[in-house]
């Protein structure tokens, strides 16, 4: 009976984890008519939203808003040296501090690059 329940816990949790689309499928309507030419890494089309996007479905905005925790996470941890060096005076919020750090990608860290750069 306790195999049973595990393995029924494992379906359910992995069924769960197929259902999850990426901002990509989600945001599809919204990134074709706000970001089209946009380079597509998930900082990138996350800076776009935030910067061009206009009445984004709720679905679309709980995506970007998730992916947007994720970054600002992952920024913060292989990013938070070049946000000091570059972005200092940046206001953070609407993907200000994206922007600050794609014009300043020549010059950021390797490790800052690759998650700027993640699909």
């Amino acid at each position: 009976m306790k195999r049973l329940s595990l393995i029924l816990i494992f379906c359910f949790q992995f069924g769960l984890f197929a259902e999850a689309k990426t901002i990509y499928e989600v945001c599809q309507p919204e990134i074709v008519t706000y970001c089209q030419g946009v380079k597509q890494t998930k900082a990138r089309i996350l800076q776009c939203l935030k910067e061009r996007g206009k009445n984004l479905s709720d679905a679309c905005e709980n995506a970007q808003s998730t992916l947007s925790d994720t970054m600002k996470t992952k920024s913060q941890g292989f990013c938070k040296e070049d946000v000091s060096e570059y972005c200092r005076w940046i206001i953070p919020g609407g993907g200000r501090i994206l922007k600050c750090l794609f014009q300043h990608e020549t010059s950021i860290s390797n490790q800052c690059k690759t998650v700027l750069n993640e699909v």
